[in-house]
């Protein structure tokens, strides 16, 4: 089998980059390890997608965000931060909403919707990357059925811990934070007016995240790996008692809606986004800490960014042309994407670490923000542009 562009992956950033490529001459085929009829009707996974208005213009030009459902999209008013037990609030807020809050079942479905309308796509579903080499004008992908498929491109979009990424040879920095994050849907007595609420306690972390429904949010709570069994093994009750507790009892009393999933926090950075005749986007370049909510929409990104470098579907299959291609990709990504990767484990790191000099610097650190307005203007800029 050939193609011009294999992705591996259809998961958001898989699918954006692929209709991101519609009308430009591509032979493109879709590598997942899961079934077509799943990849149509994706389950839901407890997470929540937070979009800054540049990932909602993607998702607007590539006709996917016009398919969401009106109950799919909540906007995000403002967002407080408070630490430790201190009543105190750092606020960020702005004259629109700051962005977008949308299932991430609901945004696979309707880019996979987009993108089952593209006539040069097919999909390989049940199918799995197991070896990959590099011949004169193609990259040749084994899979785990005994097939093979050359591609001119392979795209390797199939999360952080991508197997793609490790049989090309690509190594990557990962940090394991040593934490899990439970991710649950609950109904508060009070409407939470579409403000996100972080709240960095001593011992575990609690973000509730708005929802369409005025009543309802998305909490999502962080505590060390070796406490992860025992909040799942909460019963509902006593899941939002520690809901209500941990956010101060602003929102009164909660009660759980539908099941928990838990996902363990592990942030990688990919030390190249490409080799021979590949390039990774989505999680397998860089997957992020979810605190600061830039993990979808730097995926998003990567997607945009690499698409822009395939202008010309004649020109893919040489060798130089292709290579100054993808290392202008790697340039940009590295450029928007590594400073948002730091400060994130940083921020992460002092708002986790539970001894005295980082509780009084975590007091400082919201104080400051709250009070200079050129830091606060920053955050507010990355929290919405």
């Amino acid at each position: 089998m050939q193609t011009d562009i294999a992705v591996i992956g259809a998961g958001p950033a898989g699918l954006a980059f692929t209709a991101f490529l519609a009308n430009r001459g591509y032979r493109i085929t879709l590598v997942d390890r899961q079934s077509r009829e799943e990849l149509a009707a994706p389950q839901d996974d407890g997470r929540e997608i937070a979009l800054t208005h540049k990932s909602v213009r993607l998702l607007k030009s590539l006709g996917a965000w016009q398919r969401l459902q009106a109950d799919e999209v909540s906007e995000l008013a403002s967002a407080q931060v408070v630490n430790g037990r201190s009543p105190y609030c750092l606020q960020f807020d702005d004259r629109g909403p700051l962005g977008y809050i949308v299932p991430n079942a609901a945004i696979r479905r309707v880019l996979h919707e987009v993108v089952s309308t593209q006539q040069n796509v097919q999909f390989l579903d049940n199918t799995a990357v197991v070896g990959t080499t590099v011949n004169e004008d193609c990259r040749l992908l084994r899979f785990d059925n005994g097939e093979q498929l050359a591609a001119a491109l392979v795209v390797a979009a199939d999360s952080r811990f991508s197997d793609t990424r490790r049989v090309a040879g690509i190594g990557a920095d990962m940090r394991d934070f040593g934490r899990v994050a439970i991710v649950g849907r609950v109904r508060t007595d009070k409407p939470h007016e579409n403000i996100a609420r972080e709240c960095f306690r001593y011992g575990s972390t609690l973000a509730l995240l708005p929802l369409a429904d005025a009543q309802l949010s998305s909490a999502v709570v962080t505590v060390p790996a070796s406490r992860g069994s025992e909040m799942m093994a909460l019963s509902d009750d006593d899941f939002a008692g520690h809901v209500a507790r941990e956010s101060g009892d602003a929102p009164g009393s909660v009660t759980c809606v539908g099941k928990r999933h838990s996902y363990p926090l592990v942030a990688v950075y990919a030390k190249n986004f490409c080799t021979e005749r590949m390039a990774l986007i989505g999680d397998a370049a860089v997957g992020m800490h979810p605190v600061t909510a830039h993990g979808f929409n730097l995926g998003l990104a990567s997607a945009d960014s690499l698409a822009h470098q395939l202008q010309r579907p004649a020109s893919l299959r040489k060798n130089s042309a292709q290579g100054r291609a993808l290392a202008k990709y790697q340039f940009i990504h590295r450029l928007e994407s590594l400073p948002i990767y730091q400060g994130t484990n940083r921020v992460v790191g002092l708002f986790t670490d539970d001894r005295w000099p980082a509780k009084f610097l975590r007091k400082a650190v919201l104080r400051v923000s709250n009070n200079f307005s050129p830091i606060r203007r920053a955050i507010t800029y990355q929290l919405t542009r």
